[in-house]
Formats: C-alpha cells, sequence, structure tokens
C-alpha cells in the first residue's frame, strides 16, 4: 500500500465488536476485486452517455485504478464484499494497491469528458443519479481514497472495521460525504480515532468548491461534533470559488443507503 502523506500516522482505536469473517464460506482462493458499474446499465440514458459509461468502465486504466469512491455507489459486489471482514479487505487492498498519483490524472480526465455533450451533460443537467453518482466518485476519487486507505491501532483498515461494526452501522456513513452523501440525521458514528482521521481527510479537501464535500463535510462535522465534542473535528472549512461544478445527490440515495445497512444487520 502507497503512503498517505500525512494522514496515515493517525491511527484508530479498535471498535467494540466486529463481525470478523462475516462470511464464513470466504476463502483467500474465490475473490475477484468488485468493479464500478458491474450490473447492466439501465435504458434510462441517452445513447451517448451509455456509450461513454461502457467505454469507461472497460478502459483498461480506470480498471485498473479500482476506484473506491465509484465502488460505494455503482457496484452490487462492493456492497457484497462488505459484508465480509476478509472480502472487503482484499478489496482495498486492490484500491489502495492502486497508484492515486498515476490513477487521478485517469479520473480526472473522465470527469471532465462526462460532462461534455457527445457523453453526459444531457443525463448530467437532467439529474440522472447514477450520472451524478458517477460525476461526484470521478471527482472525489483522492479524499475517498485517502480515507479508505487510513488504518487503525488494531491493524485493520478502518473503513473495513466500520462497515463491519454490527454495533455501530452508522460508522461507515462519514465515508459516503466525498461522493455528496449528507450524513443522515441522527447518526452516530463511533468517536474514535478512525472517524476523526477519516473527516481530518475530509476537512481539507472541503473547501475547494470542486469537491462535493464542499457541501456534506460542514453539516457533518457540526452532528459529529455534537455526539463527541466541540473539539473534535474541525467545523469551519469554508468552501471557496471553482469553475467546476459539484452536485449533491438527492434524499432518495440516502434512504437506499440507510435501508441497505438496515436490510443488511437486521436480516
Amino acid at each position: 500500500m502507497p503512503p498517505l502523506q500525512g494522514h496515515d500516522a493517525i491511527r484508530s482505536s479498535p471498535p467494540s465488536k466486529r463481525a470478523l469473517g462475516t462470511d464464513p464460506n470466504a476463502s483467500s482462493g474465490d475473490f475477484s476485486v468488485p468493479a464500478a458499474f458491474d450490473s447492466a446499465l439501465s435504458n434510462n440514458f441517452t445513447n451517448a452517455c451509455a456509450k461513454f459509461l461502457n467505454n469507461m468502465r472497460q478502459n483498461e486504466d480506470f480498471k485498473n485504478c479500482h476506484p473506491f469512491s465509484l465502488l460505494l455507489q455503482t457496484s452490487s459486489s462492493f456492497f457484497d464484499a462488505s459484508k465480509s471482514t476478509l472480502r472487503i479487505t482484499q478489496t482495498l487492498d486492490a484500491t489502495c494497491g492502486a497508484s492515486a498519483p498515476q490513477c487521478k490524472p485517469v479520473m480526472d480526465k473522465y470527469a471532465t469528458e462526462i460532462l461534455l455533450a457527445d457523453a453526459c451533460k444531457a443525463d448530467y443537467e437532467s439529474d440522472n443519479p447514477m450520472v451524478i453518482q458517477a460525476y461526484n466518485g470521478l471527482v472525489a476519487y483522492l479524499p475517498s481514497y485517502q480515507a479508505s486507505c487510513l488504518h487503525g491501532k488494531d491493524g485493520n483498515y478502518c473503513f473495513a472495521s466500520a462497515v463491519t461494526n454490527t454495533t455501530s452501522p452508522g460508522d461507515a456513513y462519514p465515508y459516503y460525504l466525498p461522493v455528496g452523501q449528507e450524513l443522515p440525521a441522527g447518526s452516530r458514528p463511533t468517536c474514535n480515532s478512525c472517524l476523526k482521521s477519516a473527516m481530518g481527510v475530509f476537512a481539507s479537501y472541503s473547501n475547494n468548491a470542486s469537491q462535493p464535500l464542499a457541501k456534506t463535510y460542514a453539516s457533518a462535522a457540526h452532528q459529529i461534533s455534537i455526539a463527541c465534542g466541540t473539539n473534535f473535528l474541525d467545523v469551519t472549512a469554508a468552501p471557496i470559488k471553482s469553475a467546476a461544478p459539484t452536485t449533491s445527490v438527492s434524499l432518495t440515495p440516502t434512504i437506499t443507503l440507510v435501508l441497505m445497512f438496515l436490510l443488511y444487520f437486521f436480516q
């Protein structure tokens, strides 16, 4: 795993109860890294946009980056992997094993191209949810990469500990902030150093209006500070002007995200 330049030194306290190896049939030999847009695209796209998305997801440079920011919302296999500590750890080994300096230009290129008239501009302007998720995931590659690659004191990935923590399913919600998802009202992620360091990563990007974090960080930081104390986080990051657009997804995906976690933990 490549160094995280200033964020990898902060390590987390282990969660109280973790669902280690929640998939009893999982083994290291039959694993495939989850892929973005791994389900068949619906008909809810213009022809130009569908062609663009298909070309992007089949591009070798794109696939080799295993972008965590896009897996979060566009990959059904990633959701399945999140049910197993082994599987999600293997996934994070792949996403964090990619070279961020090499992958960021790839994501930036597609973030620019997706808004072109011969790609997904019409779909984006009509608020197509998957196109918005794709754009936000592309521009949020680096903050998502850095936060998802943080480790706790127990040596596990912070995200792996969060998403498999059955006593606090809300621990995974903050990792959706970079892709435009608001922290669900009433959610209380565990106040540990994993949360603090992840939010520290997000704070460093929240003053850039081209990042979805410019719209999601401040309210989440205030909400977390109510539960964790006023000195837990920096809540004063102020957005600056940027030419690039950023879009917050609607409330519907947020509700869907909550329901997904509830269905998983109470099935």
